[in-house]
């Protein structure tokens, strides 16, 4: 067995000590790897970057020789030594849904972070040992043993194992089909358990019964609840971490973002947990995974999240038309779609991960990958009169791939057969090719009695002129343009400098407030590289949107179709 140990001595300096001690087996030479990656971001993050003071000692505490072999990983040469402890500290001061965090109030941690694993001994079982105050509670999806150590039965299962502990954990639980969900809230709030147990039973179980089963036999909920505003969610084996604030709002206005996200990551629970692109098959956390389906792992889970929610009637019409509508708002106001598809976008996490990126490069897993997956599974219903729906796909690929990774050319054929051509020019024009939406979406919103509205946006705001800042060192930067938008046809370009709206300086101000008082046209100062310039901006300048709206005069077919489709 491994033994980890996690302890700290000043936790506002955001160290913690880690400890790996491990048999020898009689190997002279043991590697420690820390992951590249973390499964759930298909991009590279370094984590080594945040390791301080490794050292390696023998069985009598006796110094081992050991060097660095690459960015992440030791080898430590443990010849005639029974067994080897490596000792390092890892700086855990980033709060988000998939990285690691130490303060006063409570030890946080995401193990594929900062537990490194023995290459070759990535099967064996391994045990956690918190040092941390007596009051503090440890929520986590993995059993403890008699010693109250926490139980790993490989790296994968460990890595997939995040932890908060803390003296201010609220916890709550509902049950569904004999499993038990934990509700674990870290941060202060007031929620109202028996309204948040009450939804979240009601779309578990619509995901439950979706699938037939389920994978696991408990499931977490990890809330980190912040005093700012935040959204983050990251799923795992058999629980999820979730970053939301601020913490006035959280389970307030803000409780539809809570239901979508916990929705969202809980339908990952079989998409990208227990059903897996063959090519993370397993993982190799070394290195890049690279799969062009990402469109499936996010935007199948982006769109069935919301629309089991519908389903469980947890959503309203309303709420559900809601979360579509924001992704035809991002799709369309990324020109991005018209360089690289779905598919290639996918593969092109692992390049320029998910930051903005230069501009107008790729397209979104996300907001894409769902409409996409929108079309394909009103195409399905049509094509099977409302017999079968990409559920119907996903339900075979958990049946008859969970243990071996399904391929790109599993998931198309099994679309394509239920769907017919109309999904098979879904992949065509759209996951494989760079072909407009807009016609494909109204073909397959029309299946089921909806329709989509070209509309212009009225708001004077950053977008209405075509571009959209971000305050970095207190300045206004220019992070997005527009494509044939006003402040195209003028010149601005990323990374300028926003000084002044109509001589009022825009430090402290919020630009919206600042433009939308003004009704024709708008001057604005701009620093660019070498010189500052002034630049008027005429309003009227919409870029196009689309939204999607509900007919509510159906045929007997449509009336049908929808009813099968969100019931």
């Amino acid at each position: 067995m491994i033994h980890y140990q996690f302890s700290y001595q000043n936790p506002h300096k955001h160290f913690i000590d880690v400890s790996i001690t491990v048999s020898t087996n009689s190997e002279d030479i043991l590697t420690f790897q820390l992951p590249a990656w973390r499964p759930g971001r298909y991009e590279l993050a370094n984590f080594s970057k945040n390791i301080h003071r490794f050292k390696a000692f023998d069985e009598n505490g006796k110094s081992l020789y050991f060097k660095k072999v690459n960015k992440d990983s030791w080898s430590v040469f443990s010849k005639g030594t029974s067994s080897v402890s490596v000792l390092y500290t890892y700086y855990a001061n980033t709060l988000d849904a998939g990285s690691t965090y130490l303060d006063e109030h409570q030890l946080y941690v995401n193990p594929v972070n900062c537990c490194m694993f023995i290459v070759g001994r990535e099967n064996e079982t391994s045990s956690i040992e918190l040092h941390i105050p007596t009051d503090f509670k440890v929520a986590c999806g993995l059993k403890t043993n008699a010693n109250g150590h926490l139980i790993a039965d490989s790296y994968d299962h460990l890595a997939e194992s995040p932890f908060i502990a803390s003296n201010s954990l609220l916890y709550d639980s509902y049950e569904v089909d004999g499993i038990i969900f934990h509700l674990w809230i870290q941060g202060k709030c007031q929620p109202e358990f028996d309204k948040i147990k009450n939804d979240f039973r009601a779309f578990s179980k619509t995901q439950i019964n979706s699938f037939e089963s389920f994978p696991v036999s408990d499931y977490h909920f990890l809330f980190q609840i912040t005093p700012y505003t935040s959204y983050h969610g990251v799923e795992h084996t058999n629980s999820t971490v979730i970053l939301m604030g601020d913490t006035n709002d959280v389970f307030q206005s803000k409780y539809n973002q809570i239901l979508g996200i916990c929705s969202h990551e809980l339908y990952h629970t079989w998409n990208i947990k227990a059903i897996r692109p063959k090519e993370l098959m397993p993982y190799d956390y070394t290195k890049e995974n690279y799969t062009r389906l990402g469109y499936v792992a996010e935007g199948v889970t982006t769109y069935m999240g919301d629309l089991m929610l519908k389903k469980a009637n947890v959503f309203s019409w309303e709420q559900f038309i809601s979360t579509q509508n924001e992704n035809l708002k991002r799709h369309y106001e990324n020109d991005g779609r018209h360089n690289l598809s779905v598919a290639d976008s996918s593969f092109d996490t692992w390049l320029d991960g998910y930051q903005l990126g230069i501009p107008n490069r790729k397209t979104s897993i996300y907001a894409d990958g769902a409409l996409t997956m929108l079309m394909i599974d009103l195409f399905i219903i049509e094509h099977s009169l409302g017999k079968q729906s990409l559920s119907t796909v996903m339900n075979t690929l958990y049946s008859n791939f969970k243990h071996s990774g399904y391929t790109e050319d599993d998931f198309k054929k099994l679309c394509v057969e239920l769907g017919g051509s109309k999904v098979q020019s879904v992949f065509n024009d759209h996951i494989y090719g760079t072909k407009d939406y807009t016609d494909s979406l109204t073909d397959a919103l029309t299946v089921v009695g909806f329709e989509l509205g070209k509309i212009e946006n009225p708001s004077l705001s950053a977008k209405q002129f075509g571009f959209i800042t971000v305050v970095q060192n207190g300045k206004h930067v220019i992070k997005k343009i527009q494509n044939n938008s006003e402040a195209d046809f003028k010149k601005l370009s990323v990374e300028d400098e926003l000084i002044s709206i109509n001589n009022v300086p825009t430090k402290n101000e919020k630009i919206n407030e600042l433009l939308s008082r003004n009704s024709d046209s708008v001057s604005v100062e701009i620093k660019k590289r070498f010189e500052t310039i002034s630049v008027e901006l005429n309003i009227g300048n919409y870029y196009t949107l689309y939204v999607m709206r509900k007919k509510n005069h159906l045929s007997e077919k449509q009336a049908h179709y929808r009813s099968y489709w969100a019931n």
